[in-house]
């Protein structure tokens, strides 16, 4: 069947069109469009021929949605049981390190699919920066994500409501009934040390990015050095066999004098013993 036949799922005609190989995207996106104008499928033909392609790390994270049953799903679950537990004042540490789990589980599917042309850290981090992204994830979800937000990661926490935003369960309560205090403060400190584990995951998250960024240009300046110290022996070691070279020749040569000077003094010797002895003996 032709992707422009007029039963096509366009949802899937154009995730074949983010899930090949990146190189290739543009071909299958133009091809895409022109089967679909060809069908007089003018609107669809026009809003796909409108598809970014997307940055080499953005189509790592899509390769995981669309290569990887249920990647997204477990990660949309862990995104939503942290956002939960802070909300209702659960298990934060425990949700986030659950969240952490499912952010390197997605990252290692997404270099599975790149190739392991990208690093799971630095994927990692992608994702973490597209979660606290609302417009990002939604595109993530439908493997459809065309380039990663230079901010996000855990400040998405930071938005989440506070206890008296969320909705309660009515209660039946007898009409003497009074509200606990206690227990709405209870809720506030609990989400209040939740927001301060989200800021202190934040910074170190940070923290990290920039002493990753300070390793990083530790390591090009030292290839830089490096690379000038091995161009500099080459020429040392051009230089010694040059220098070898004439010193081999220049021994040549003193050995070659000392053999004449030699046999100039033998046949000097010769002719003065010769001079020596008297005429007409």
């Amino acid at each position: 069947m032709s992707t422009a036949d007029e039963g096509i799922d366009l949802d899937s005609a154009i995730a074949g069109v983010y899930g090949g190989p990146l190189e290739e995207f543009i071909r299958r996106r133009d091809a895409l469009a022109k089967e679909l104008r060809s069908a007089g499928r003018k609107d669809d033909a026009s809003a796909v021929k409108g598809l970014r392609k997307p940055s080499r790390m953005a189509w790592a994270l899509d390769t995981a949605v669309l290569g990887t049953d249920g990647a997204v799903d477990a990660l949309d679950s862990a995104v939503e049981a942290t956002i939960q537990a802070h909300a209702s004042g659960g298990d934060v540490p425990g949700a986030i390190a659950s969240l952490r789990a499912a952010v390197r589980e997605f990252a290692g599917h997404a270099a599975s699919g790149a190739g392991h042309r990208l690093e799971e850290a630095a994927l990692a981090n992608a994702v973490l920066a597209v979660i606290g992204k609302t417009d990002a994830f939604n595109a993530l979800r439908r493997g459809r994500l065309a380039d990663v937000p230079d901010a996000g990661g855990l400040d998405f926490l930071s938005s989440l409501p506070t206890p008296e935003q969320i909705p309660q369960p009515a209660r039946r309560k007898p009409p003497e009934a009074a509200p606990e205090p206690s227990r709405s403060r209870q809720r506030e400190d609990r989400l209040s040390a939740a927001r301060q584990v989200a800021r202190q995951a934040a910074a170190a998250l940070a923290d990290a990015r920039e002493r990753s960024e300070a390793a990083r240009r530790a390591l090009s300046g030292t290839e830089s050095k490096l690379r000038a110290a091995e161009e500099q022996l080459r020429r040392i070691e051009t230089e010694v066999r040059a220098l070898r070279i004439e010193r081999d020749r220049v021994r040549r040569e003193s050995e070659t004098a000392a053999a004449q000077v030699l046999d100039a003094k033998k046949a000097a010797a010769l002719a003065e013993s010769k001079l020596d002895r008297p005429t007409g003996s």
